[in-house]
């Protein structure tokens, strides 16, 4: 039988991803240009455009985070979420690149609670099925 750890810890992780991957596939059009300079910065090239590639990873965060949530495939659920969050993350929270030290504080602020949701998905995806 699966510690009840196990689904309170899938049950508080998955929210983050299933409203994230909602206001990522609504917003795709603001966030858009985030990832379209990004995107440029490392000379990567994509067949879709910047506003497909937020609303593919909003649907992807949604749909493993709903799995993670509900106990589909919970290790693989939690790997998906992993390797969604890095480049997000990386895109999103790019501190080393923000001059205003309150913005650089908040950028800062949230790599870390990144950094934190990794460290659960990684124990998710280690112990989450059994």
């Amino acid at each position: 039988m699966l510690p009840v750890s196990h689904l309170v810890s899938r049950a508080l992780l998955a929210p983050v991803f299933v409203v994230g991957g909602v206001n990522q596939m609504r917003g795709a059009r603001l966030l858009a240009p985030v990832v379209a300079k990004a995107l440029a910065e490392h000379g990567i090239a994509s067949p879709l455009s910047a506003e497909d590639l937020v609303r593919l990873n909003g649907f992807g965060m949604l749909t493993a985070g709903s799995a993670m949530a509900l106990g589909v495939l919970p290790r693989t659920s939690a790997l998906t979420l992993a390797g969604l969050l890095v480049p997000t993350t990386i895109v999103g929270q790019a501190f080393w690149k923000t001059d205003d030290p309150a913005k650089r504080a908040q950028k800062v602020s949230g790599a870390m609670s990144n950094l934190g949701i990794l460290g659960g998905l990684l124990l998710v995806a280690r112990h989450g099925g059994r």
